[in-house]
């Protein structure tokens, strides 16, 4: 079909075309290799469809399980650290909880810095959404004096050795490295 516009413009709409129908082609292909698959699914005999059956019920009955686990551990929630009578408790609970999670994210925060409800809020809508994660809060207000009643020792020991600096400060632990 000739639209009136000279010899290049009929070359590069034949091109256009060949190229059009070579990409369906192959998307045809594509979805045929797919059905085909299906068809060979619904071929098969029983013992086949059971094997395949038991091996997914295996894998959702691990997954199960590992969520089991990290619901035990804290994961899926956004809880403050422990800090019983002594201050080294809050090391103590970060080191303890560090070991029992793989993936683990830490909120070090101040009660007098305004930031750190924004991150509050942000960090306990994500701790449900992803239960593979620990995530924690560690209160640093008074770690320069014990008798100010805030993180104590403990805390004061974490935020020297991982050079917490800044209010709010998220610390990400992955297989047990910051």
């Amino acid at each position: 079909m000739d639209l009136g516009f000279g010899s290049t413009n009929q070359v590069v709409g034949n091109a256009a075309s060949a190229s059009i129908l070579s990409a369906a082609r192959a998307q045809e292909e594509a979805i045929q290799s797919e059905i085909s698959k299906y068809d060979s699914l619904l071929d098969c005999n029983d013992g086949e469809l059971e094997k395949l059956r038991e091996r997914r019920l295996a894998q959702m009955k691990n997954a199960a399980d590992q969520r089991r686990k990290w619901l035990e551990n804290g994961h899926g929630t956004y809880d403050e650290l422990q800090s019983g009578q002594h201050g080294g408790d809050v090391a103590k609970s970060f080191f303890d909880a560090a070991k029992k999670s793989n993936r683990m994210v830490v909120h070090f925060y101040r009660p007098t810095t305004r930031s750190c409800d924004s991150f509050h809020r942000a960090l306990a809508d994500l701790a449900p959404k992803h239960p593979e994660t620990r995530f924690a809060k560690i209160n640093v207000e008074g770690c320069d004096d014990v008798r100010e009643g805030g993180g104590g020792v403990g805390a004061k020991y974490l935020v020297e050795k991982l050079g917490v600096v800044v209010m709010p400060t998220l610390l990400i632990v992955k297989d047990r490295k910051a």
